[in-house]
């Protein structure tokens, strides 16, 4: 099956630590230039509205480097505004203009010929107990995704989730937890975004995680990088966590998702186009990997519980 790997397009530009700033600024056009350099990448991840606003400007540059369009990302997140929450704030006209955010996000996407947006609700939560009316944050999210899925039904409205950051407590933190919020909406074109490093630190396991979004038809979208279950580092994949990343590559098979890959690694001290090229290289290894197992003999082993006859299987097929 042939693989379509993303970049997301604020990594080939500035990123920055608590403490240092890497890589110089560049504007969207020496970003996709860049990415058009890395070795088996397809298509972008696009930031809105951070890294661009008009549509047809962003396309003709990709389509100049024959690049695609993986999903459009909206940033409710990076702004003054959202310091206290995007769908779920408390102030009604906040929410609004979240629930607007979200419809422009999803007409840019049908411009770009791009059938997903994602976006990762990471202000909505709390820092401090009794900070939050937790069921009123939960009723005011369900209700503005809802009404974005109701604009556009053409368009996939996958939600990223994640345990903490920048909130202490993210208020949508699982894959359970998420994948519910989009089953309660009613609407066929909300799912979720499986960031690995996001999984592994919310200590969920990668392949569980993807088998039961992919099982109940959630699963809309993935992120690769890889963490030490602590942070989310977004190292390149495969390089802390081997074992995860091959049953997670086996999981993705077997509940037949086709969809984008995209690398969601930080390049910090590393060259931008190194970094990803490695990424691609060591997810081309796993997935190779992945393919190679008999999944009959698999199943058989796993009936007869021969924990260690399996992997020492999965150890002779590296």
């Amino acid at each position: 099956m042939e693989r379509k790997y993303s970049i997301i397009t604020g990594f080939m530009g500035k990123v920055q630590d608590r403490f240092i700033d890497y890589q110089p600024p560049r504007d969207i056009k020496d970003m996709i230039e860049m990415a058009s350099r890395v070795k088996g990448c397809s298509g972008l991840e696009v930031v809105y509205p951070q890294n661009f606003t008009d549509p047809k400007e962003i396309k003709n540059i990709l389509d100049a480097y024959g690049l695609g369009v993986s999903t459009v990302n909206l940033n409710v997140k990076g702004e003054e505004k959202w310091r206290y929450g995007s769908f779920s704030n408390p102030d009604p006209k906040i929410r609004r203009e979240a629930v607007e955010a979200l419809k422009r996000a999803m007409d840019h996407a049908a411009a770009l010929d791009c059938s997903t947006v994602t976006t990762a609700l990471l202000n909505d939560g709390v820092d401090y107990p009794f900070e939050l009316n937790y069921l009123d944050a939960f009723q005011y999210t369900l209700e503005g995704i809802r009404e974005a899925a109701e604009y556009r039904k053409d368009i996939k409205i996958s939600l990223e989730y994640k345990q903490s950051e920048p909130r202490i407590h993210c208020l949508l933190n699982n894959a359970g937890k998420m994948a519910y919020l989009a089953q309660m909406t009613n609407q066929e074109n909300v799912g979720v975004t499986l960031d690995f490093g996001h999984a592994l630190q919310a200590l969920e396991v990668p392949a569980d995680s993807a088998s039961f979004l992919g099982q109940t038809g959630k699963l809309f979208y993935v992120h690769i990088n890889d963490n030490f279950r602590n942070w989310d580092w977004d190292m390149v994949p495969g390089t802390v966590n081997l074992w995860d990343y091959i049953e997670f590559a086996l999981a993705l098979k077997k509940v037949g998702y086709n969809g984008w890959i995209t690398a969601d690694v930080f390049p910090q001290r590393h060259d931008p186009i190194m970094i990803m090229e490695k990424t691609f290289d060591w997810m081309d290894y796993i997935f190779a990997i992945a393919d190679k197992i008999d999944e009959d003999k698999l199943a058989q082993m796993q009936k007869e519980l021969k924990t260690f006859e399996i992997m020492d299987y999965i150890r002779s097929l590296l």
